[in-house]
């Protein structure tokens, strides 16, 4: 099952988010891990939900993986991942302001199960 950050607030003005970067850390000695991430931003008003980032990738054994996604407009925004294969996978998801300093985090043990992905046209 996937996992969600929910809504994560973005602070308007220069404490905000610029950029979410997702950290994916493969702890299987063995096996490859496949991992799909998606990212959306949601309008102040919470009326529109708009994907900017859709990721199918593969962590070798022992590896990391970064993904950088570029925010902007954002009143809040979501970062869905799952993890097929090794069981041994971590996700990691930062926001990241306009001088690159993480503002927020959210580990993969403080994000929630969902059922499914967030279907996208």
């Amino acid at each position: 099952m996937p996992y969600s950050t929910g809504l994560i607030y973005n602070s308007s003005g220069v404490s905000g988010s610029t950029q979410i970067l997702v950290t994916c850390l493969n702890d299987s000695p063995y096996i490859p891990s496949n991992i799909e991430i998606q990212v959306f931003k949601w309008n102040v008003s919470l009326t529109s939900r708009t994907p900017i980032g859709i990721n199918l990738i593969q962590v070798q054994p022992l590896m990391t993986k970064t993904l950088l996604y570029a925010l902007s407009d954002a009143g809040y925004y979501e970062v869905q991942s799952d993890f097929f294969s090794a069981t041994s996978t971590i996700t990691h998801v930062y926001g990241i302001d306009s001088a690159g300093e993480i503002i927020q985090r959210v580990l993969q043990s403080e994000m929630t199960y969902i059922d499914q992905f967030t279907i996208t046209s």
